[in-house]
């Protein structure tokens, strides 16, 4: 008898043990919404929320900050994040791929820029017979920069491929081993601000996007949400949006103090180039559901070029998340 006793105590203890474990399990999963953004742009966009712990509903808001597109990518395929920012164009291949981020909104409005120091360059046209460095064969850079010097009949000597990240091609630019590379913030501030020879020839706009839209950015950054969350917690996206727009408001309208807070929270050294940065990196929040047009209007770009860089199509209407439905 004392030995069933013994095995329904035990049994009953496993029992409970096993809910808890269960129970605190969820509750930290609950309480927890994690963010995954790139240095540059999309971090300097969340600075107030990175600041300052930001709480949704008594949950915590954790901002994950990557170098690297591919190491956001490879946490959104394991389901590791409920939002993320990243360029557009990973997000609908993504998407087409099977990996369910719809997209919210776009907060970055083109941060491409082609600088150059060569003497001979000061516009498009004067790049005849020259070589262009790029990072990263067959993504944003590589594709809009081919797309805008094919607009415009400019025939290139060649498209330098030996650099893969922003940082590397960087590096190359200050060391002399390239001098016309199509760069992104923050290293444009920063480069500008080191040497007073290098210039800006043009940013990465295609122009018949802009003569289309009437508008002179593009929607080259997507803020999305996974289906997960936006199933199970869909009344704290607009929650979370609210925060998002008011921390890139926020930068815009006082990028001094803006500038303050991305050097202490090492997103750059100097306050001088992150204020100057903070114009070049066009935070703007714009909800997708207002941005069909531009939206697919840049992919069509993308899918005419190389129609793999999307991931073989241009996602449906279902990419864009749509708060009303």
């Amino acid at each position: 008898m004392k030995n069933l006793q013994a095995k329904i105590f035990c049994f009953v203890l496993v029992i409970v043990f096993s809910l808890c474990y269960v129970s605190c399990t969820k509750k930290s999963v609950q309480e927890t919404i994690t963010i995954g953004v790139l240095e540059g742009p999309s971090a300097v966009s969340f600075i107030k929320m990175i600041d300052k712990e930001h709480f949704v509903d008594n949950k915590k808001v954790k901002i994950i900050v990557k170098d690297e597109p591919a190491q956001i990518q490879a946490m959104m395929m394991r389901n590791e994040l409920d939002f993320a920012v990243i360029p557009t164009v990973m997000a609908a291949n993504l998407y087409n791929k099977g990996v369910k981020y719809r997209m919210v909104a776009c907060p970055i409005w083109g941060t491409l820029y082609m600088l150059t120091n060569d003497e001979d360059i000061r516009t498009l046209n004067d790049l005849t017979s020259k070589d262009v460095a790029v990072f990263g064969r067959g993504l944003t850079a590589d594709i809009l920069t081919q797309h805008i010097l094919k607009q415009e009949n400019v025939n290139c000597n060649s498209i330098d491929y030996r650099f893969n990240s922003n940082v590397e091609l960087t590096q190359a630019f200050i060391a002399g081993e390239v001098k016309t590379a199509v760069i992104s913030e923050p290293y444009v501030s920063m480069l500008l601000d080191q040497n007073p020879d290098i210039r800006i020839v043009r940013k990465l706009t295609p122009q018949r996007y802009t003569e289309d839209t009437g508008n002179n950015s593009f929607v080259q950054s997507a803020f999305l949400v996974s289906d997960k969350f936006a199933k199970h917690h869909p009344h704290l996206i607009s929650k979370i949006n609210d925060a998002y727009v008011n921390s890139c408001n926020f930068v815009n309208e006082n990028p001094e103090t803006a500038a303050e807070l991305m050097v202490k929270n090492k997103i750059t050294t100097s306050i001088e180039i992150a204020a100057k940065s903070i114009e070049l990196c066009n935070i703007q929040y714009v909800a997708a559901f207002a941005l069909f047009r531009e939206l697919y209007s840049y992919l069509n770009v993308f899918y005419t070029h190389n129609p793999e860089s999307i991931g073989g199509k241009i996602p449906g209407n279902d990419f864009i998340y749509q708060p009303y439905q």
